[in-house]
């Protein structure tokens, strides 16, 4: 960019037309110019103007000040901006004429009419800007031209070709377009003014805010050095366009080839895969052969067992028809002893009949001979009573004789007396033949009742005896029938049955035989639920024998399990302890947990680390070699390093090579001697010294070794010559200059030896630093091995953890298997021990069935004499209850014939008192006879009658009385002792002749009393004997009807055998003979019986196993017809569990065939058809491993011959990537040495030594060579995988590709920003040291001010420098403008450095202030002051008015000064 060497401003206003700027020129020569104005007096305005004709429309306006806002009239405004050329080239008139838009449609819409001019010059002229004619000179004033007659003139400056002057309209957007790029010829870059001084000058001091987003070294070069880098690497063209197209091209063809080469790499792996595959199937084939083997072992022994069987079915048969002949020899003997006891019951029973009939008669007689004597006794009882009466009759006549004699004395008295007497007796005569009339009637009654008392008592007597004849039948039938309620509860205790008769003492109809079915039933239930059972514990021992297989064989594979459960563990222990050897790995690689399984990234990372580690060690190789040297060159004087061949030939020529250093420090001259020597030969120390005449050899010879570098030689005796050749630096030869400063310590000797010293500090710490880098490498180099060498892989680690999984849920299912199967074997065994007390049980219970079937059936035979029995005592106690009911009636008519009987006799009673006193009184008036006087006496007349009477009497003597009254008494005795008599005779059923010839004697009744008690007392014992007899015949009856039913029940027999078929011998005897032959034979039957239960048990075992079919033929060592059934269980078992470990083997070898096959057919590469459909069919096939190996290997056949096809069509796409690559990395080195530029022109001096005040450190690209190129790689497949996704989903990739490959993106994902550091120098009053970006970032004050303007000024010297011509060094000039940019940066030591770095990098500050100072003067040789002066005509307005303080004012045409006023018309 060319510099301002002046500024004209013409009709501009501002602070709302209070201020104006009528015309002002700032002359500023090129140099940086201080502008100064007091704060307010506008300088943003000043800045907004002179940026306005270098930046866009959009750009000219301020935050708060649109441009727009300045221009308020027709009238124009100018701003001019004059440009002296770099190489003095000339000038360059730049300019604006704005006024507001006067016809917004002719001008676009836009508010203001624009109009922008170029003009070019070598001098001063009519065109420049001090003299350009847009104001109008006449006698009185100056006037401003119109926009339209300026237009005018600015279009025929343009027409005329002799004038280097551009006009455009900048309404129009093509014209604006010409304007720039014709600005571009001249170096003013619209981009710096938008993107740098616009930004710069956003506020006060802003240019401390232009990186103030860039917090760190990345935001700062992301955002500021690429971009830079980029703008210039991409004048010409845009590669990055170019990039991204040939990468969208190379992405479509690796998208339409990318079937192929995922089909190649696919194959690859799956012909890797492939191999598990193979060891597995063979694995599977052998262990299937072993189990074919032990299956036709199996099948073998099956034929050997069947043939033992049918042997043993043989003899066991045999065995079992002499056990049934031995059984019925049994049942015979049994037979005859039933019958024999039958016959001697019967005989018992006949003599215990006979003793019955026999008592009867004795029983008979004696009843007969009691009744006789209490026959007699009641005769003796009669006659006594007959004796009582005659007595008490004879006394009756002796007192009516003595009563004659006393009533002769009383006759006076007695005709009155007789009268009364008679009276009395005619009426107690009367009530005597009534009462008597009564008694006789009552004793008709009586007898009446006495003949039915009699008839009842004899009826009731014919039913006793009639009910003591039913009893003792009863109580026959009673026992006989008790003896079944015996029997009954005999069977139920025994059987703990409750069979209960009804309330009628009978069963419900059908019971018994319902019972006898169900009895029956059970025992067919039982029979064949022991069968069950047998069968159930043959099975179940089977069961068993199967469950203790599987117990053992879930332990042998829980243990398994458990240790391949442990191996995985440990592998899994291992990839983790890889894995998390792989985490801090990463950690080195700076690579994420992302690719903790990408093996191939990690090594690829690893060797990059390894490239740049090695790179770093080789370059601190080559700076340790260099110390050596310069080392060596410090100890032995070999500053010239001379090529091996070179030395040779001096030595073959035989010339002695002397170094000149060598010479120096060897000479013995002194060190101001040898100063000298090297000042008057600055080439001494560098060169060989030869003699004139070794010189002349080296002339002479022919020259056979070339040099890479001139080597410099000093003839020995030219050494004494002085010249005057003092000069440090630079040394003109004829056509060429050296550079040479010699260190002229090295002729110190004590300088050299703390040099020496330096050196060998320098050389140890390059070991150290080798040395580091040489473990860092070898760390890697491990790092990298231990990759390489672990095993773990996503897929593996994913199989290892599914492994786990499924081990720990098939340990958990076997656990629970075990748990299980323990817990059916326990159930089992208990089950078998149930079983097997359930079958002894069941074989108890089934005797039990037996046994309580023939003594049910006993019983019911015995039921059915029951019920006779019953039905005949049923019968006979009906009969009883009716004679007992008979007998009731009986005996309630006798009773209440008795109580009639009483009531008679107490009537009679009362009769016979009533007679007695009636006969007193009868006895008392006997004697009175019939009188004249008689009167009949009423029972009321009675009483006074008797009392006259009385009366009469008591007057008559008292013996007379005293005998009538004993006269009654006796009377009364008499009487009752003839009542008495007969009734004794009625009592016994006498008649009155009966007793008459018997005498009483006392002695003869008690001699019958004893003799009617002993007789009673024979009859009771009798009685009991005949009940015993009866008793003792029913029971025999009973056991003999019991043996009837047993030979019934155990033999088959109706009737017992004849007395004759009976054999005379003991029958126990025969019988345990006979038991003892059983035992014997059914010890056979056991024995064959447990071989045959062995073979059956072995072949029920066996039986899942019958289809097997024999095979090769096998001969047995074992005999198996002598093995137990411990030792062929034992045998089967091994048979059985080699069998199934063989299954089991073969399963796990076709489990771990099928888990591979399964593990591979997830894999997502395997998931297409092609890969897919093979694998599937090795899974169909997995039945068979041949067929597997068959199908594998067809499988790898056709894909050998696919790869052979697909290599030749995916070269052409590797080549394409190829050529991507190189191109990009040319690209990117040639950004990474541009970014190593931008520091190249910042070293200025402070405090009289150099500084470089940026310094960015690269990493260096040949050291880093190769981990570039596969970060390129890298990045160019990530880009294609995203691009393909893209692709397929019909999406935008153009855009994706467009966003992504950006120099930033592509540098930093190669070299890595993170790898740029940023040193820059902070200032200090008394001190200078360098700081990081980052420290300068957190600095706000004047440090960090000075540092952006380092950055900024370096950026902007790159960005101009030309690098097409290498010989060219071109500092173009470059202008900053800044708005009081002293706000913060008002130091002396830091303007200073300030200054010093825009003299450097030739850039000048035009700089707006309102500070002063001599801090800020003093660094400024072109200083404007301006002022505000008020307007004289107009109150209110001030004109901007500038003070040239410093500086130089150029030549002028024309010295004038214009002050625009306003006019009519076009004057101001």
């Amino acid at each position: 960019m060319s510099k301002i060497n002046g500024v004209r401003l013409i009709n501009i206003n501002y602070n709302n037309n209070a201020i104006r700027i009528s015309d002002e020129a700032f002359h500023l020569n090129g140099e940086s110019t201080l502008l100064s104005l007091r704060n307010g007096g506008g300088k943003s305005v000043l800045v907004q103007m002179m940026t306005a004709p270098f930046v866009h429309k959009r750009y000219r306006d301020a935050k708060d000040r649109p441009f727009e806002s300045y221009f308020t009239t027709n009238k124009p405004s100018f701003i001019l901006v004059e440009w002296v050329l770099d190489q003095q080239a000339g000038y360059v008139l730049t300019g604006m004429m704005v006024r507001r838009s006067q016809d917004a449609e002719n001008t676009g819409g836009d508010n203001l009419e624009m109009v922008n001019i170029i003009s070019e010059y070598q001098k001063p002229c009519l065109q420049d800007m001090h003299h350009l004619p847009v104001v109008e000179k006449s006698k009185k004033e100056i006037i401003l031209k119109n926009f339209a007659a300026c237009r005018q003139m600015f279009e025929s400056y343009k027409k005329d070709r002799s004038m280097n002057f551009f006009y455009y309209d900048m309404n129009n957007a093509a014209q604006s377009r010409q304007y720039f790029e014709k600005l571009k010829e001249y170096q003013i870059n619209d981009k710096e003014w938008e993107t740098i001084i616009k930004k710069v000058n956003l506020k006060e001091s802003g240019l401390s805010d232009l990186f103030a987003d860039c917090k760190d070294e990345r935001g700062l070069v992301e955002k500021w050095f690429l971009d830079a880098v980029e703008s210039k690497l991409n004048k010409d063209k845009n590669r990055m366009k170019e990039f991204q197209k040939i990468v969208e091209k190379y992405v479509g063809q690796y998208k339409d080839n990318q079937s192929k080469i995922k089909r190649r790499d696919t194959i690859r792996v799956f012909k890797e895969e492939a191999l598990r595959i193979q060891e597995k199937a063979e694995f599977y084939r052998k262990s299937d052969q072993k189990k074919l083997g032990q299956e036709n072992r199996i099948a073998y022994f099956i034929r050997e067992l069947n043939g033992l069987r049918n042997d043993t079915e043989a003899a066991y048969q045999d065995v079992r028809q002499q056990l049934e002949e031995v059984s019925r020899g049994v049942s015979r003997v049994e037979y005859e002893k039933l019958s024999s006891e039958v016959y001697r019951l019967e005989e018992e029973q006949s003599f215990h009949v006979s003793n019955r009939d026999m008592i009867e008669m004795e029983q008979e007689e004696l009843e007969r001979e009691a009744a006789g004597i209490e026959k007699y006794l009641h005769l003796l009882l009669c006659a006594k009573q007959q004796e009582l009466t005659k007595e008490e009759e004879r006394e009756l006549l002796l007192v009516r004789q003595k009563l004659e004699v006393f009533r002769k004395k009383d006759e006076d008295l007695e005709p009155e007396r007789n009268q009364l007497g008679y009276s009395l007796k005619c009426y107690y005569g009367t009530a005597l033949g009534k009462n008597k009339e009564q008694r006789q009637e009552k004793e008709t009654l009586h007898q009446q009742v006495l003949e039915h008392i009699s008839t009842e008592k004899e009826k009731i007597s014919k039913l006793e005896e009639e009910i003591r004849r039913k009893m003792t039948a009863e109580g026959a039938l009673q026992s006989k029938v008790e003896s079944y309620g015996n029997q009954e509860e005999h069977y139920n205790t025994l059987y703990k049955e409750n069979l209960v008769r009804n309330i009628l003492g009978t069963y419900e109809p059908g019971t018994l035989e319902i019972r006898c079915e169900a009895y029956e039933k059970t025992l067919e239930e039982e029979n064949r639920e022991k069968l069950r059972k047998k069968k159930q514990f043959e099975t179940s021992q089977n069961e068993q024998r199967g469950l203790e297989r599987t117990l053992t064989d879930l332990g042998r594979e829980q243990i398994q399990k458990k240790l391949e459960k442990e191996q995985q563990e440990k592998l899994q222990t291992k990839y983790n302890q890889e894995l998390e050897k792989r985490r801090v790995i990463l950690t080195y690689l700076d690579l994420d947990e992302k690719s903790l399984y990408d093996t191939e990234k990690i090594i690829h990372t690893s060797e990059r680390k390894l490239a740049e580690i090695a790179a770093l060690r080789r370059n601190l190789e080559k700076e340790e070699d260099t110390l050596q040297k310069e080392y060596q060159s410090l100890t032995q004087g070999k500053v010239l390093d001379l090529p091996k061949e070179f030395e040779t030939e001096l030595q073959n020529m035989g010339i002695h090579v002397i170094y000149g250093m060598e010479w120096l420090q060897k000479n013995g001259y002194t060190e101001k001697e040898n100063q000298e020597l090297v000042r008057s030969h600055p080439f001494l120390p560098y060169a060989l010294i030869l003699s004139e005449q070794e010189m002349k050899k080296l002339s002479q010879s022919p020259g056979a070794v070339y040099t890479s570098f001139p080597i410099p030689i000093i003839v020995r005796e030219n050494l004494d010559e002085k010249k005057d050749n003092d000069v440090k630096g630079i040394i003109e030869l004829p056509d060429v200059s050296f550079y040479v400063l010699f260190n002229e310590n090295l002729l110190n000797e004590e300088k050299l030896r703390l040099l020496v010293q330096e050196k060998e500090q320098q050389i140890w710490r390059k070991k150290e630093a080798i040395s580091i880098r040489q473990s860092e490498y070898e760390e890697y180099f491990e790092r990298r091995e231990i990759i390489k060498n672990q095993e773990v892989s996503r897929e593996k680690f994913t199989a290892n953890e599914e492994a786990i999984k499924e081990l720990g849920m098939q340990l958990s299912k076997l656990d629970e298997d075990v748990r299980k199967v323990s817990s059916d074997l326990a159930e089992l065994k208990s089950e078998l021990e149930h079983l097997d007390k359930a079958i002894q049980k069941a074989e108890q219970e089934i005797f039990r069935q037996n046994r309580r079937l023939e003594d049910y059936r006993r019983l019911c035979d015995a039921y059915k004499i029951y019920e006779q029995n019953r039905e005949s005592l049923e019968k006979c106690r009906r009969d009883i209850k009716r004679l007992q009911e008979n007998q009731k009636l009986a005996q309630g008519q006798l009773e209440r014939q008795q109580e009639r009987q009483r009531e008679l006799e107490a009537e009679q009673d009362q009769l016979e008192r009533e007679s007695s006193a009636l006969g007193e009184r009868c006895q008392k008036y006997q004697r009175y006879e019939e009188t004249e006087i008689h009167k009949d006496l009423t029972r009321h007349d009675v009483t006074a009658v008797e009392a006259r009477y009385g009366a009469i009497t008591s007057s008559m003597s008292q013996e007379l009385q005293d005998l009538e009254i004993q006269e009654q008494k006796v009377a009364r005795r008499y009487e009752e002792a003839q009542d008495e008599l007969e009734h004794l005779g009625g009592k016994y059923h006498l008649k009155p002749g009966d007793w008459e010839d018997i005498r009483y004697e006392r002695r003869e009744e008690s001699h019958r009393e004893v003799l009617l008690e002993d007789r009673n007392k024979k009859l009771e014992v009798k009685k009991t004997l005949w009940n015993e007899e009866d008793k003792q015949v029913a029971v025999l009856s009973q056991q003999k009807d019991d043996r009837l039913k047993q030979i019934k029940s155990e033999c088959g027999e109706e009737e017992p055998l004849p007395r004759a078929e009976i054999q005379d011998q003991d029958f126990d005897a025969r019988r345990n003979q006979l038991l003892y032959q059983k035992t014997e034979i059914q010890k056979q039957e056991d024995h064959l019986k447990s071989h045959l239960q062995s073979y059956d048990e072995n072949l029920t075992a066996l039986a899942e196993y019958n289809e097997l079919t024999p095979g090769e033929e096998i001969v047995w060592e074992q005999d198996f017809a002598e093995m137990d059934s411990r030792e062929l269980r034992n045998f089967k078992g091994i048979l059985i569990r080699d069998y199934n470990q063989n299954i089991r083997e073969r399963q796990e070898t076709k489990e771990r065939l099928v888990q591979v096959l399964n593990q591979i057919v997830r894999i997502d590469r395997f998931q297409e058809e092609f890969y897919k459909k093979p694998l599937e069919s090795m899974l169909e096939l997995t039945e068979d491993a041949s067929q597997v190996l068959r199908q594998l290997s067809t499988t790898l056949q056709s894909y050998d011959s696919l790869m052979e096809k697909l290599e030749v069509d995916i070269s052409l796409v590797e080549k394409e990537k190829k050529k991507i690559v190189e191109l990009m990395e040319d690209y990117i080195r040639e950004v990474h040495q541009n970014l190593g530029k931008i520091d190249h022109n910042s070293t200025i001096t402070i405090r009289e030594r150099p500084i470089k005040m940026l310094k960015i450190q690269l990493p260096e690209w040949e050291e880093n060579e190769n981990l570039y190129q596969m970060r390129l790689q890298d990045f160019i497949d990530e880009v294609t995988k995203k691009g393909i996704e893209l692709f397929e989903k019909n999406e935008n990739a153009q855009e994706y590709f467009g966003v992504h490959i950006t120099t930033r993106n592509l540098y930093d994902a190669v070299i890595g920003v993170g790898n740029i550091q940023i040193r820059l120098y902070k200032i200090e009053e008394q001190r200078e040291y360098p700081i990081t970006w980052a420290e300068v970032a957190r600095n706000s004050g004047g440090e960090g001010f000075l540092s952006a303007f380092v950055i900024l000024s370096s950026l902007l010297y790159y960005m101009r420098k030309d690098d097409t011509d290498i010989f060219a060094d071109r500092n173009e000039g470059k202008v900053l403008l800044m708005d009081n940019p002293f706000a913060q940066t008002n130091a002396s030591h830091l303007l200073k450095p300030l200054m010093d770095m825009a003299d450097k990098t030739n850039t000048q500050l035009i700089c707006l202030t309102g500070l002063g100072g001599e801090s800020i003067y003093n660094r400024f040789d072109n200083i404007y002051i301006l002022n505000l002066i008020a307007a004289s005509l107009r109150n209110g307005m001030q004109y901007l008015k500038a003070d040239h303080l410093r500086g130089d004012d150029p030549e002028t045409l024309v010295v004038s000064q214009i002050e625009v006023m306003e006019q009519q018309e076009l004057m101001f």
